[in-house]
């Protein structure tokens, strides 16, 4: 399992293609412990194309604070040519993602 805190409304890989994780996941769970919604899109893309295009897994999901949100539809993919992102808004986001 991976484990990832994000407190920065940013966009961040949570795993990166052609690194040691690979893309064989069955669930991801997002934990807004905020005190404010946070949105939310989980998506992949090719890092070596440009521009960039994007595959959306979800899409501008807002996740109410204390609730927590179990991707478990679809997820496998590979990973030596795309990379899983995560876009995490609001304000004073405080999220946990884990992968299985």
């Amino acid at each position: 399992m991976l484990y990832k805190n994000y407190n920065t409304a940013d966009t961040r890989d949570l795993i990166t293609a052609g690194g040691q994780v690979g893309g064989k996941i069955s669930k991801v769970l997002i934990a807004n412990s905020s005190a404010n919604p946070a949105g939310v899109t989980l998506f992949l893309i090719d890092p070596t194309v440009s521009p960039s295009v994007s595959y959306n897994f979800i899409r501008g999901v807002v996740i109410p604070p204390g609730v927590t949100l179990v991707f478990d539809e679809c997820l496998a993919f590979d990973y030596t040519k795309y990379s899983l992102r995560l876009t995490n808004s609001g304000t004073s986001p405080n999220l946990t993602v884990m992968i299985k």
